[in-house]
């Protein structure tokens, strides 16, 4: 009886081993070859730029994705909101937040401070959003007031470039 299950194990053991094999070389003949004809580094060159910028641009960097707040792929139909009513928000910070998905005072205002630490890590803005306090001014905006901060932007007494 112990002999019978040895050769059992034996078998098995060569099967699985012939199996691999076999699936082995199956799989690296399906994928087709693609052979370069001459210097074609510059067309390679060209796809990778297109592909570095086809990506979203979350996946470009290390932070991790576990509190990314609410994105949108594109703003609201009534058009997106002017993020530099928020004071620590200028045309730039407005534009990477735009280009991350986030174009409303409604999305910024359900921030967790766990949310606003990770946009400070990604846009390499360390502290900016939690001591401007973009969260509690989102919250007033959307709710239809005005911050003093606001009005000035809105008067043009404040430049936010």
């Amino acid at each position: 009886m112990l002999e019978i299950a040895s050769l059992i194990v034996v078998n098995l053991v060569i099967a699985g081993i012939i199996g691999f094999l076999i699936g082995f070389i199956i799989g690296r003949n399906s994928f087709p070859k693609i052979k370069s004809i001459g210097n074609d580094s510059k067309l390679d060159d060209s796809r990778s730029e297109r592909m570095k910028h086809s990506l979203n641009p979350i996946f470009k960097k290390n932070s991790t994705l576990d509190f990314k707040p609410l994105i949108l792929s594109t703003p609201k139909p009534t058009g997106k909101d002017n993020l530099t009513k928020i004071k620590g928000i200028n045309t730039k910070i407005e534009a990477d937040l735009n280009n991350l998905g986030i174009y409303h005072f409604e999305q910024i205002s359900k921030w967790s401070s766990k949310n606003a630490e990770w946009i400070e890590e990604f846009l390499l803005l360390p502290g900016i959003a939690r001591s401007y306090q973009w969260v509690e001014q989102a919250k007033i905006l959307h709710s239809g007031k005005d911050t003093a901060y606001s009005l000035q932007v809105e008067n043009g007494e404040v430049e936010v470039d």
